[in-house]
């Protein structure tokens, strides 16, 4: 089963327990407040590899899970790998004393990116780190009970010792929900157009350059760290703060080097039919912090390194630039557009068209919106399956 809207991976009746009376051998009574913790984990699906622009509704998370628990007595973790979580076994601590908090996570997820730059993010969106926790009041008396090593109890279990499986235990549960802490950025289909041919000449239906070199793309105003991005009740919020003023070298333009680009190919911008990236089914892709404001979204951006005007008494010089100053997605019923002012954490925007005419393509790198690209922008979710409990009988 598939969050496809929440983006949460929920882990339900993690199970720590109480003490229970009920089949103790040898009139050994378990002393109070001895418990346990049960979890059964359903396997995350594959995904696609990272230089493939993504096109299904909901990308499935994959990757070794991390299980922990704080407790007085009995903390400890258990790893399970993919091929473990393709059996869709449970997982169990006993002998637990206090227990205070549990976490999961993939992919080396954590609680707080404060300190993080959004470079440290790479690979596949099946990759991205993953996070969830829960503390000692999120944790409810459940009516349950099982015993370790019982029939059709967990494959994967700690903490138990020999002589427990003759103990009845009384189990609490607790649910997890996991998050993701950045979002994603896709842009394909990048493309020069104009009404004519790419003629030498001035006026209606010409181009108005004679050379135009792409170099590379980046993204501008981005948050430098993820401040203000520590998991709270069960997500992660968009960066707190004023996003960092980029460019794409820290030469030219008004910002210092963008710490989110790619070089192209230096190659002739003005080729007929030709799109950008050049590779069919590639897209120039990014993972920053969330942003919640028009103001404060990416400003996705292109560099030209060498510039030739039609008309040499009207010079277009290098560099140049073109940059994407509005997102916006269509309306239900297929009818107009609605601007986005918010690219939220666990959210993959995906741009496919991005057309680009002469008057695009401006001297100002510092963000002259007048002669920004308006885009429409297909938003998708990353997906986590659930990972919920099934009592041992």
């Amino acid at each position: 089963m598939k969050f496809s809207k929440s983006l949460l991976w929920a882990f339900a009746g993690l199970g720590l327990f109480a003490c229970s009376n009920e089949e103790v051998v040898d009139n050994t009574q378990l002393p109070d407040g001895v418990g346990a913790v049960t979890i059964n984990i359903v396997s995350p699906s594959m995904s696609r590899a990272v230089e493939t622009g993504t096109t299904a509704t909901t990308v499935p998370v994959t990757g070794e899970v991390t299980i922990s628990l704080e407790a007085t007595t009995g903390s400890g973790s258990i790893k399970l790998s993919t091929e473990e979580l393709d059996k869709q076994k449970s997982v169990t601590f006993w002998n637990v004393t206090n227990p205070t908090k549990i976490t999961v996570s993939m992919n080396g997820g954590k609680a707080s990116y404060a300190d993080d730059a959004p470079n440290v993010f790479s690979g596949a969106p099946a990759a991205v780190p993953v996070y969830g926790e829960v503390g000692k009041t999120g944790i409810t008396l459940s009516a349950q009970t099982s015993s370790p090593g019982k029939e059709g109890g967990a494959d994967y279990e700690t903490g138990a010792n020999s002589g427990d499986e003759n103990k009845t235990y009384q189990l609490y549960t607790a649910t997890v929900t996991l998050a993701i802490p950045v979002a994603r950025l896709e842009v394909s289909g990048i493309q020069h157009v104009i009404t004519g041919e790419h003629e030498t000449g001035t006026g209606e239906g010409k181009c108005a350059y004679k050379k135009l070199t792409i170099a590379g793309v980046y993204l501008d105003n981005v948050y430098a760290t993820g401040a203000g991005v520590t998991y709270a009740n069960g997500a992660f919020p968009c960066a707190t703060g004023t996003p960092t003023d980029y460019s794409y070298d820290g030469t030219h333009g008004t910002g210092t080097a963008a710490i989110l680009k790619d070089a192209a190919t230096e190659t002739d911008f003005l080729t007929a039919n030709q799109t950008w990236p050049e590779v069919a089914g590639q897209a120039y892709a990014y993972y920053f912090y969330g942003a919640d404001g028009a103001e404060k979204l990416p400003k996705f951006k292109i560099y030209f390194s060498e510039s030739e005007s039609q008309d040499a008494t009207s010079p277009l010089p290098a560099p140049r630039y073109a940059m994407i100053t509005k997102y916006t997605k269509a309306n239900e019923g297929g009818t107009g557009t609605t601007e986005i002012t918010k690219f939220e954490p666990g959210h993959i925007y995906r741009i496919t068209s991005a057309k680009l005419t002469d008057e695009n393509i401006i001297g100002d790198e510092g963000g002259n919106t007048l002669y920004g690209v308006e885009v429409t922008v297909t938003e998708a979710e990353w997906a986590v399956e659930t990972i919920g409990a099934e009592w041992t009988k």
